[in-house]
């Protein structure tokens, strides 16, 4: 290879590399989301209320909420620091899924049709026995930051795994209101733990 040649490649390296600087310097990039999924176990019960998946999850009172399509946020030039690379993920996603809770009368609570994000403005299809058209309401939030790690697969072009775990559903007031005219006074209390969830994404 000629001094000139060498020279031209060092120069078109430089380039790339400056580019890929200013490209993510202290601005998080956002990828369209390519696969996610989540696997939620519904903790809460009452006597009498049997808890059926929409989308089958890992065990008896697991549902999934599948073909998850939205954004993911990430600030890449933290990929050096583990900590500050987690808490830099933000996610938007729809996905599909969800459950129903029926009683012994007929009275049920369907949750469907994820929307939302980690900062605990999520929504949901809720139908019941006395709505079978369903609304979309607030179920729950998400108190804590669930533990997230980030597999960055390449920074240019911007390639990142995530998987999630201890995500807590603490109940909105909205949903208690639905599931206690559902099925009783005191079925639920706002901020009782509802289940937990893990979940992973592609980008």
């Amino acid at each position: 290879m000629s001094p000139k040649t060498v020279a031209v490649a060092v120069a078109a390296l430089a380039g790339t590399l400056v580019l890929a600087h200013f490209a993510y310097a202290g601005a998080p990039v956002t990828l369209n989301m390519a696969t996610g999924s989540a696997d939620c176990t519904v903790l809460w019960t009452k006597d009498g209320v049997a808890f059926k998946p929409l989308t089958p999850g890992s065990n008896a009172t697991a549902f999934r909420d599948a073909d998850a399509t939205g954004t993911v946020t990430i600030d890449l030039t933290a990929v050096g620091n583990p900590v500050t690379l987690a808490n830099s993920v933000y996610i938007r996603t729809a996905a599909k899924g969800g459950f129903t809770l029926t009683d012994a009368a007929g009275h049920y609570v369907q949750v469907s049709n994820l929307e939302g994000s980690l900062s605990g403005d999520s929504t949901f299809v809720v139908q019941t026995s006395s709505d079978p058209a369903g609304t979309r309401l607030p179920v729950y939030n998400i108190p804590a930051r669930p533990q997230i790690s980030p597999d960055v697969q390449s920074v240019v072009p911007p390639r990142v795994d995530l998987a999630l775990s201890d995500i807590r559903m603490r109940v909105l007031p909205e949903f208690a209101n639905v599931m206690n005219a559902t099925f009783g006074d005191n079925s639920i209390q706002p901020g009782e733990l509802l289940g937990t969830c893990t979940a992973q994404t592609t980008s």
